[in-house]
């Protein structure tokens, strides 16, 4: 019974304060086209911000397209992992973002601990917040469908039809 206490409090101390961080946004696009929106590595420094300039990202596409991963490093070091799961529904799409931190430093530790943890759901909620309105400006600016060749002609019911192949009025 002593060492299950103590193997649980040895756990918690070495995962202490690395649980992933997750934010969830409901945007209105397609799935395909949220998807091929951050597979692109330049949209996503465009949907963080204001991003160091040794940052470098490296985007891995799973399960179809509808979970990427991201891993994020600078200066050469993994710093985090990045996590876009996608949910289709009609006509939107659920953005699900994960943030892992890939280093077990003390003083990465200390400082999600002193205020980093919430600093960093702020930026995510600005990330996903900039996705949703990309997404709504592309589903409003929508090219119209090209004319085709019966863009004149408009269908008629039948009885209208009817009459005319008749020739007399009814």
């Amino acid at each position: 019974m002593v060492e299950l206490t103590l193997y649980i409090v040895f756990h918690r101390l070495m995962n202490w304060d690395l649980a992933p961080l997750i934010a969830t946004r409901t945007v209105a696009a397609d799935a395909a086209a949220v998807s091929d929106l951050l597979s692109d590595p330049a949209n996503q420094l465009r949907l963080i911000g204001r991003a160091p300039r040794e940052v470098e990202l490296h985007v891995q596409s799973r399960a179809s397209g509808h979970v990427l991963s991201v891993d994020v490093a600078r200066r050469g070091r993994p710093v985090l992992g990045l996590t876009w799961i996608l949910s289709a529904g009609r006509g939107s799409t659920e953005v699900d973002l994960a943030v892992q931190f890939e280093t077990r430093g003390l003083v990465t530790r200390l400082a999600l601990v002193l205020g980093g943890r919430r600093w960093l759901a702020r930026r995510l909620d600005e990330a996903l917040a900039r996705l949703a309105r990309h997404c709504a400006d592309m589903a409003e600016n929508v090219a119209p469908a090209p004319a085709t060749a019966c863009a004149g002609r408009v269908r008629q019911p039948s009885i209208v039809r009817a009459k005319r192949a008749s020739g007399r009025p009814r």
